[in-house]
Parts: C-alpha cells; structure tokens; sequence
C-alpha cells in the first residue's frame, strides 16, 4: 500500500509526505525501494508543512472555530502532512540486510511494509520467540525471535513501569526456554506467587504449560520433602491436572558461606572482615553465634578482632537477610543448593515460589543460588571443559534489578556483588542475568551498556529513558515512540540476535500463548490417535 512521497532525506532520517486519506502511526515499519535497494524505516513522529501566510492561518482558525468551512486555495500545494522515518537497514538485491550505506532518492514511493518484506529480515529465525513484529499498535504475522546461545551470555534488560506486563513477557520467556530444545536453563525467583500457577482467576502460571511436567522444577513452600507437586488447574474453562518435580524452600544454614553475606553488597569492609574472621575462628557454629550471642561476648571469643559497634551492626544485617520466615533453617531435608544445580543441569526452568519472604531473605537466597550457579560454570570451564561443553546456557532472573545494581547504593558507592561480577564475567562462562527493572536510571551504567539485547516496554519517565537510549544501539530517535508504548508493546534490541536495529514488538499475551499451545497439542494427539471404525 502507498503511503506518501519522499521529500527530504538526510543521515539516516527521511521525511516524506503522506498521502490524503491515508494513515501513518508513530512506530510503523514502512519502505522505499530505489534501484534494486529496499529502505526499511521506522516512522518516529511527524510534521505540518504550510506554506499559508500568517493571514490565512489567521483567517481559516478563526472560521474553523466559528464551525465554518475552511476553504483555502491551492490546499494540497500549500498545506499538508509529513513524517519522519528513520533508515533501520537496506535489503540488497538477493536477500542480504546491512546497516544502511545511503538514502532514497526524493519523490520515491513510501510504501507499508508486507509479510514477504519481514520474512527477509529474518526476525522469527531464533529459538526463543517472545511475539510478533507490530506495524504501529496492530501485530502483524510475522515472529521475532532472540537466539539463545548468544543472547544468554551478553544479559538482557527488561525495562517499563508497572503495569507495562514485565510479568507477561516473564512468562513468556519461560514459556519460551521450556519449548525451546534442552539447551537453556532460566532461574526466576517470585516473590509475588504469580509464576506458578497465576496471580488470579483467569491468569496462567508455568504450571498450566504442558511442558511445565518435564521442564519446570519449582522450590516451594507447598511442599515439605523433594517430590512431585500435584496441581488441579482451570485452563480455558477445563480443570487440567499437572505434576512438576518440586523442592521444599528450605535453605540449611550449615550450607551458607561468608561469601553469600558479603556478596549481597550489604556490608562494609570492616564488617566483611568480621565475617570471615567468625567463620575461621568459629568453624560451623559460626552463623548461630553471630545470630544468637550478644556483641560484647563475639569480641571477646574473637580476642578483639573486631570492634563491639562493627559485631552490632553486623548481626542485624545478618537477621535482617535470614528473616523470619522459615526459609533458613538449622536442619533443611535436602540440598536446596544442589538440587537445583542439578535442575540448572538437565535445562530446566527453575522457579522460586516464595509468598512470604521477606526482602532480606529474598535478596539473600538470590545471592546464594547465583553464586553457586555462577562458581560451578567457572570452575567446571577451568577444570573440566568438556562437561562445561555440556552444561546448558543459564539466564538468572533479577526482579527489581536496581536494589541490586543501584548506582545509589552505598552513598554513590557500589560494593561488588554476585550480580556485577556476571555483568563483567558472566559471558566466558556461559552464564547471563535477566535484569527486570522499573527504573533503569538507577542502574550502574556498565549493566545497562553490557546488557546487549534490551526489551523496552512502557517507560514513560525522562531519566529512565535518557539512560536506556543513551547506552543502547539504534534508539536515538525512539523516545517519542517508547513514551506511547501500549501494555504489552516493546522495542527490542539484540544486535547478539543479529538483529541490527529496533524492532517494534507485540509480546505474546502469555494465556493467549498457553491456550494455543494446548490446543495445538490436543490436536497433535488426536492426529496419532487410530481412526476408529
């Protein structure tokens, strides 16, 4: 379909007139092709053209506010609309996509971009599909699609305000890594108990997903020893029954390591100091002194190794992270720890269900599992490369990511964690990090840049979207587009994808997705069953 003329063109930035009666929205893909070339570009806002003397725009409001008809003589010449597109690649005669080299010629045809145009850009080509390509707020055909391999490592930036549907396409990138061949692992910790079975009524969790039986490993209140977790689920109107290997969350604290504390990031030097001098001095008993002995008593079993102010304050940070809520108990039946390495191990998705933990506990317990997870693909690489040939990618999921990696935190400091040590170290590993974020301007500034792929939903604050377009490829003319962003629209950058610009993205709904997967494998069965008769 035509869409208008081009005009102006200059850079990567082409304004062209739009036809009468014809409509363009902000974020539509459209083309121009020009000697064999096809100019795929992205529309970014727009542009009255008027030649009208300041008597004539005088004249015509003046009589279009009486409600008369404005009549103005020659209008098409003189007063008329134009958009501005901004070049994303160019096709080359035989298929080949590159950056764009030049620009259309003026007065060639803009034209909307068709199926065949977007099946030659190769966005579905990857094996973790996260939606469909949309033209303006309309979703199209056509299937985008990260490639695992080489997204995992390189970390991943979700960011948008709430309720722009992080949640949404959190489960539908676990959806995506359970359909996926056995070759990924995603960790995903909630606290909000909304990726198990759903927040409400009507809402699909992990659970409701066929695959969920060999492919999900969840740890759980719900249950009080490793087993099978039966669960009864509504599923478009018909109660479906799914059983996932399930571990209780219970965290023994023999098994916890000065390491976990200090990596938190909570702790200043001289309290880091104290720890592991406790845990030298103390041997086992070290955690439950700490949590049970008064200040004073720890100085002295210590010989005065530590100040009586800096065991205080250690202790209630050390309570504040162990919390209250039985997650980190004296005798836990099994190895949480081990479990789910050994899930992470056969490229399962691995589900924290914790309701009712405290933000200290949360925090700690994710420090816990991304430091093992983290130290056993480092250790495996250096001293046995061949079962680390074998070890699935593993994409760590960070909820609330700026608690972790502000750049406030610590009066402007920031103390090393678990999680910046991924950010710089993660990719010779094979290990990346899932930053879920509301305020990416919070976040340190090498997070952000070493993120390579980043899914931007609804963001309309100034000092978030600055940051992200900032430290990101091919955003530069984006920020009008992203400020009006629909739940559940994205742009997506993974140059790791071999995706070379920002793709406008409708996220799948993740019930839409489930009910389709379930019909489709309903029909898979009746098509091996026996014709009877």
């Amino acid at each position: 379909m035509k869409l208008g003329i081009v005009v102006w063109a200059e850079g990567t930035t082409v304004r062209f007139r739009i036809l009468e009666g014809v409509r363009v929205e902000r974020g539509q893909l459209v083309k121009v092709e020009d000697a064999g070339r096809t100019y795929v570009m992205r529309v970014y806002d727009f542009k009255p053209e008027s030649l009208l003397t300041p008597a004539e725009v005088a004249a015509a409001s003046h009589a279009a506010a009486r409600g008369d008809r404005v009549v103005l003589y020659d209008q098409p010449l003189r007063l008329y609309d134009t958009a501005l597109a901004t070049i994303l690649c160019q096709i080359e005669e035989g298929g080949r996509v590159q950056g764009p080299t030049s620009v259309p010629r003026l007065f060639t045809p803009v034209e909307s971009l068709e199926r065949e145009d977007l099946e030659l850009l190769r966005l579905g080509t990857g094996d973790l599909v996260v939606g469909v390509v949309r033209v303006g707020h309309k979703p199209s055909d056509a299937l985008v699609a990260l490639d695992g391999s080489k997204v995992i490592p390189h970390h991943v930036l979700v960011c948008g305000v709430t309720g722009a549907g992080k949640s949404n396409l959190g489960k539908v990138l676990a959806a995506a890594f359970m359909l996926a061949p056995p070759r990924y692992s995603l960790v995903l910790f909630d606290v909000e108990s909304e990726y198990l079975t759903g927040s409400e009524p009507g809402k699909y969790g992990l659970a409701h997903l066929p695959a969920a039986e060999e492919r999900l490993f969840v740890v759980t209140p719900r249950v009080e020893e490793p087993t099978r977790l039966k669960l009864e689920l509504e599923l478009a109107g018909d109660v479906v029954e799914r059983e996932v290997v399930a571990h209780p969350l219970k965290v023994d604290l023999s098994s916890l390591k000065p390491s976990d504390f200090t990596m938190t990031g909570e702790f200043t030097e001289p309290q880091e100091e104290f720890l592991w001098a406790a845990y030298r001095q103390l041997g086992d008993e070290w955690l439950e002194v700490i949590t049970t002995v008064d200040a004073r008593s720890i100085h002295k079993r210590l010989g005065g190794m530590a100040g009586v102010n800096t065991i205080a304050v250690t202790k209630r940070k050390v309570r504040h992270l162990l919390g209250t809520s039985g997650i980190f108990v004296p005798r836990a039946p099994g190895d949480l720890f081990e479990a789910v390495l050994g899930a992470v191990r056969e490229a399962r998705v691995v589900l924290f269900d914790m309701p009712f933990a405290s933000e200290g506990e949360e925090k700690l317990l994710t420090i816990a599992v991304a430091r093992r997870l983290f130290h056993a693909y480092e250790r495996a690489r250096k001293f046995s490369p061949g079962e680390w040939e074998r070890l699935p990618y593993v994409l760590i999921a960070v909820e609330e990511a700026h608690r972790y990696l502000s750049k406030q935190a610590a009066g402007g400091e920031v103390r090393e964690n678990i999680f910046s040590t991924i950010a710089k170290r993660g990719r010779k590993y094979k290990v990346g990090a899932l930053y879920i974020t509301q305020m990416p301007g919070e976040l340190i500034e090498t997070v952000i840049r070493q993120a390579l792929t980043k899914i931007i939903l609804p963001l309309p604050t100034k000092p978030d979207l600055q940051k992200v377009i900032q430290y990101s490829p091919y955003l530069d003319e984006a920020e009008q587009e992203i400020r009006t962003l629909d739940k559940g629209e994205a742009l997506l950058v993974s140059p790791p994808s071999g995706i070379r610009f920002a793709v406008p993205v409708k996220i799948f709904s993740y019930e839409e997705l489930v009910e389709a997967l379930v019909l489709e494998r309903g029909e898979e069965a009746r098509a091996r069953a026996p014709a009877s008769g």
